[in-house]
């Protein structure tokens, strides 16, 4: 198209017409072919190269740039093809950002781009043919090579290869020809020919005389030889290998398909691993065969340089083979190792994470990282809290994928940092590179990212991460980790005898770690489905800081599912048969005498996850949650004074509870929000006016109009903005649910009349039901998968005691897991504070008996499972018991199994009455409502009574629940100083008879304890710290245990802890002189001495800094620290410390 038609022809607007024009005279090799007012398209044409681009037009240019396309019938090679069309754009973009509204010049600036490209990158026809040429060239190599091409060019290496051209010239047979006709070998032998050796001799002497070097040639005979190896290699089939059923090849050993060639070569290049110019063979073959290695060649590259060294022998191979094959190595490694301890050639701690597998090499560093974690730690040591606000945690930010730079290992290379410390790369540290910072609080979101990265997609690797954490946590859980004065092997025979403490504290942090990697692991594998679910509900309640009813249904549906005993357990042992029944069989967990018990799910399940329930209430409390957490979000931004934010109290509004008798204000919204109490958004609709509505009641008259304009600002914002918007959003998303189910139950529907039916889920039946036992009518039903289990399914599970089968599997003990995660202390403190509520909400409001609850006995039972949960794993699931939920007295072959009945029908209502009590005290204490009746004599406070709690020594779950009031107790607020003068005294006597008198190591209890009186600050009154103080000094000095273990107990360095905090809050709260007069207290009261004799163990462990009394002599150097010096030296000598200033002076003379 000429100048001339582009301006008579042209629909677009005139300054793009313009623009044509003027880019055509400067390019006029471009060819137009058609104009509109949207897109222009040209062609340029080079020799056989052609391009065909369309230029489109944005509506608002040249404020935006011109979109170039290339047409497919362009003639160019794609690579350049992309690059060109890529270049153009960005020409395009950068002439719109420089040019202004009136400037017109993109046009023009990609046309010369274009012809600038091509004229510098295409080369000439002759030498990059394309097109037509191209055609003829192919043609060409056609005829050259004849009808079999591969026969052609190995005709034309062997007859033109230098090895040949030396045969003919020496009159010799070249050995190709000798080993592939026999015919020729015979007219060799016949005519005086001998077949040719491969001797290169004659050539390199040839190559000498032509300047070639024989370094050069043998180096290039190498690199040639071994580039055709590689791609021999690459292109021979695997060896057979046989399927396992959770879809692993079984590797064979090396005897197995010894046939094989790449076998064979594998054997023969084993040997050269330390050439450095053979070693790439043996990477790529060992690369190629990855699954079908033989195990004997994996254990050979994960051996060691030594018994109990680190250092693996082949440690710069392994690091060149890949995330892959190192995990290989591992599991070969492990295998071999739990093969050898079955065989009882070796001791178990072989296979722990102290023991000498190439994994726990690898994982301990990252164990003690996550459990050493200081915010994890002081976290999980808070047993008791305030509110809820402080029991929520943010999981998640434990799970987060935590930069390379701060992990051990990127996602290449996965085990850089942890190959440091067993010899890779000669560097010794655990912490990663050199360039790597220090850093001094180590991070929970770094060990799961090191876990995650060394186990990788592998189950056999994920079971044996869990299996060791198993064998840790039985060692130094349940609180044992706090006795420092027990050997291990002590630990483990307490374990087996009384189980660990259900206040776990930081020690059971490895209960966290298992929940951390189930649910950072991605897809579970099927064995570990139902452990995966139960791992989501905790985890979903955590972050919540309450568990609701049906989630408490939903944990036992789990938990029928791990714990149903096999055909092969319900064989070995009878079933249990109650010696004392307290009521009918008709009860929840109750059986007859002789009835098998039933492990089975209430609703059989059809679906396996919560992610997509068939009725949708799921989904549905989610998408209502996450809309009305942006409304709420939007109300707190349309309150900048913080007018409706937090509760208003009488302090704040005088008399604010006579008028208001519901109050309401966002943060309990958000609360109600969080916990999914809100049913519908009209819930939250109806509170949120009860909130504007509250606000205008309260504020009458001209004191109060600014603050009834401001709630009718708010609340018109509400009503016309926050509120529509979020209902709209909630009926939009619930409309695309509903397309998406009715879609999606239309193609099961078309796939139902397929052949292949597919195995039911794990807990599609009931444990030891066949598919055939389900009512039909039943199948019919739409029935609720786990997370549909509400209220009215919570049903204890039935008491149960068996042995698993001795036929070890490959999975690690699932019971065992499952009772870590109810030890979880995060999840402990969930369920203690369950069961207080019903207690004080339920049972003492009611007037009702606690075994009458319907939930108590669930929850105890669950406490007392996260009991056991030490026992199992000491015996590595090899025994399960289900504990009775305390409906009826079992007696179990002899042995007491019947602790959760007497606490539920024997204790608890002492417990009950013992707040009641205290709500007694509260109301006849000055300024109760019962004051002036007890000023009369009419009320008088009951009476401590010493016999009602013996022979409750072994009940730790009540014990907990006690210690749990208490800490509700001492909080700021919730009684008073007169009334807790006759309330402490009872928690005392109670935990007294429950704890045997040996307090001593309940270092959750005692840290909660503090917290909750650090909270009054300088307004703590006196007589509740003496309270305080003589009960921990009267603990010291009851305890059983020794008098070493008694002075590096939990319970003194607690102590001595609280009065450094409280001393540093002035003399208000403690002076300086009691404060050193209750230190000497309690040395003497630990080390069972009088009050004026001196404590020779004390100074001996002061003396050596003895490793278990470390804690506590820091909180001693602490006091000494914040005293005078003079005071110090007096205390110090009175307790019979030498003086170390003193004693240096004498070394040094």
């Amino acid at each position: 198209m000429s100048t001339e038609e582009i301006s008579s022809t042209s629909s677009t607007s005139d300054p793009i017409n313009d623009e044509i024009l003027e880019a055509k005279k400067l390019y006029p090799s471009i060819n137009v072919l058609s104009t509109s007012p949207s897109s222009i398209s040209v062609s340029y044409n080079r020799g056989y190269n052609c391009v065909y681009i369309t230029l489109t037009i944005p509506n608002e240019y040249p404020k935006h740039p011109l979109v170039v396309s290339i047409d497919k019938d362009t003639v160019v090679p794609s690579g350049l093809k992309k690059q060109l069309e890529k270049k153009l754009n960005e020409v395009a973009i950068e002439k719109s950002q420089q040019s202004s509204n009136s400037a017109y010049q993109q046009v023009a600036a990609v046309w010369g781009c274009l012809v600038s490209f091509l004229d510098t990158n295409l080369a000439f026809p002759i030498d990059f043919p394309c097109g037509s040429n191209s055609v003829k060239c192919q043609n060409h190599v056609r005829k050259a090579l004849g009808k079999d091409a591969r026969a052609s060019i190995q005709s034309f290496q062997q007859s033109n290869s230098l090895h040949s051209y030396f045969a003919k010239a020496f009159g010799t047979v070249p050995v190709h020809e000798a080993s592939q006709q026999k015919e020729k070998q015979q007219q060799a032998s016949s005519a005086n020919k001998h077949v040719e050796p491969l001797d290169p001799s004659p050539a390199l002497e040839f190559l000498s005389h032509l300047g070639v070097s024989r370094h050069e040639v043998h180096s290039r005979v190498a690199t040639a030889l071994r580039a055709a190896i590689e791609d021999e290699i690459q292109r021979m089939p695997l060896p057979s290998t046989n399927s396992s059923n959770n879809g692993q090849h079984s590797r064979g050993s090396a005897d197995e398909d010894h046939g094989h060639p790449l076998l064979r070569l594998l054997k023969s290049a084993w040997p050269f691993r330390e050439v450095t110019e053979l070693r790439p063979v043996l990477i790529c073959l060992l690369k190629r065969l990855g699954d079908n290695t033989p195990v004997e060649m994996l254990r050979k590259l994960g051996a060691k340089k030594g018994d109990g060294l680190k250092e693996l022998k082949h440690a710069d191979l392994i690091s060149q083979l890949g995330p892959h094959m190192q995990r290989l190595v591992w599991e070969a490694d492990w295998d071999h190792q739990a093969s050898t301890t079955d065989g009882n050639n070796r001791s178990e701690e072989e296979i722990t994470l102290r023991g000498s597998t190439i994994l726990a090499d690898f994982i301990q560093p990252a164990v003690d990282q996550y459990v050493n974690d200081g915010a994890l730690v002081q976290a999980a040591e808070l047993a008791f809290v305030g509110g809820i606000s402080e029991r929520r945690l943010a999981t998640k930010s434990r799970r987060m994928e935590a930069k390379d730079s701060d992990v051990t290992g990127g996602a290449d290379e996965t085990t850089s940092g942890t190959l440091a410390s067993i010899g890779v790369g000669g560097k010794t540290s655990s912490k990663g590179g050199k360039d790597e910072p220090k850093t001094t609080t180590p991070s929970s979101a770094q060990s799961i990212t090191s876990i995650k990265e060394t186990v990788g997609r592998r189950p056999k690797l994920l079971g044996a991460v869990l299996d060791m954490l198993i064998s840790e946590y039985a060692t130094s859980g349940g609180g044992l980790g706090n006795i420092h004065s027990m050997t291990v092997a002590e630990k483990k025979k307490k374990l087996l005898m009384d189980g660990g403490s259900i206040l776990g504290g930081a020690t059971n942090l490895t209960c966290t770690l298992v929940s951390d990697i189930l649910l950072s692991f991605g897809q579970l594998p099927r064995s570990y489905e139902a452990l995966g679910i139960l791992a989501r509900l905790l985890d979903a309640a955590v972050q919540v800081g309450s568990i609701s009813d049906n989630t408490l249904a939903q944990i036992q549906g789990c938990l029928r599912t791990l714990f149903r005993p096999t055909d092969s357990d319900l064989s070995q042992k009878p079933p249990v048969t109650p010696t004392k029944t307290t009521h009918d069989s008709s009860q929840p967990g109750g059986g007859g005498p002789g009835k098998k018990i039933k492990l089975s799910l209430k609703n059989i399940p059809t679906k396996m996850f919560p992610d997509h329930p068939i009725d949708d209430s799921e989904f549905e409390r989610k998408l209502l949650q996450k809309v009305l957490k942006k409304a709420i979000a939007l109300m707190k931004e349309n309150d900048p004074q913080g007018l409706f934010l937090n509760p208003v109290t009488d302090a704040i509004a005088p008399g604010y509870s006579s008028i208001i008798k519901r109050p309401m204000c966002i943060r309990t919204i958000e609360e109600q929000m969080m916990e999914s109490s809100y049913d519908s958004i009209e819930d939250f609709r109806d509170d949120t006016l009860l909130m504007f509505a509250n606000c205008v009641k309260y504020n009458v008259g001209d004191a109060g109009q600014w603050f009834r304009v401001e709630a009718q600002r708010q609340k018109q914002l509400w009503k016309e903005k926050i509120y529509p918007e979020a209902k709209s959003k909630l009926s939009t998303e619930k409309s695309k649910r509903k397309a998406a189910l009715k879609k999606a139950k239309a193609n099961e529907t078309t796939a139902a009349g397929s052949k292949k039916r597919k195995p039911p889920p794990p807990l599609a039946f009931a444990p030891g039901m066949k598919k055939s036992a389900v009512p039909t009518s039943e199948k019919k039903k739409d029935d609720a998968a786990i997370n549909n289990l509400t209220a009215k399914d919570v049903d204890p599970l039935p008491p149960w005691r068996y042995k698993r089968r001795k036929k070890e599997v490959e999975i690690p003990s699932l019971q065992c897991l499952a009772s870590m995660l109810l030890a979880d202390p995060f999840v402990i403190r969930l369920l203690v504070d369950k069961i207080e509520k019903i207690v004080r909400a339920d049972i003492m409001k009611n007037k009702s008996v606690p075994s009458g609850n319907a939930l108590l006995p669930s929850l105890l039972q669950l406490l007392n499972i996260a009991k056991i949960s030490t026992q199992l794993c000491a015996m590595k699931g090899k025994r399960l018991a289900i504990p009775d939920a305390g409906l009826k007295e079992i007696l179990m072959e002899g042995e007491d199994r019947s602790l959760p009945y007497e606490t539920l029908r024997n204790f608890l209502p002492l417990f009950s009455k013992l707040l009641l009590d205290v709500d007694l005290d509260k109301r006849i204490a000055f300024g109760g409502d019962l004051y002036d009746a007890a000023a009369q004599s009419l009320l008088a406070p009951s009476d401590v009574m010493d016999a009602e709690w013996n022979g409750a020594s072994s009940l730790q779950d009540l014990r907990v629940i006690v210690e749990g009031a208490l800490i509700h107790l001492m909080q700021p607020g919730n009684t008073n100083e007169v009334a807790l003068q006759n309330q402490f005294p009872r928690f005392v006597n109670a935990l007294d008879k429950l704890s045997d008198g040996n307090m001593i190591h309940e270092k959750p209890f005692f840290i909660s304890l503090s917290h909750a009186l650090l909270r009054y600050k300088t307004k703590l009154p006196h007589s509740t710290r003496d309270l305080v103080t003589n009960v921990m000094i009267k603990w010291l000095r009851l305890s059983k245990d020794s008098n070493e273990s008694c002075l590096c107990s939990a319970l003194h360095e607690c102590f001595m802890r609280l009065l450094n905090e409280w001393a540093s809050l002035g003399n208000a709260v403690l002076s300086r002189d009691l404060f050193l007069s209750l230190s000497e207290q309690a040395i003497a009261a630990a080390d069972k001495q009088g009050d004026e004799q001196q404590s020779a163990l004390f100074v001996s462990l002061w003396i050596k800094n003895d490793a278990q009394f470390a804690l506590v002599k820091e909180q001693y150097l602490r006091m000494l620290t914040s005293t005078p010096e003079k005071t110090a030296e007096s205390w110090k000598e009175k307790l019979g410390i030498p003086d170390e200033k003193a004693d240096a002076m004498d070394t040094s003379s």
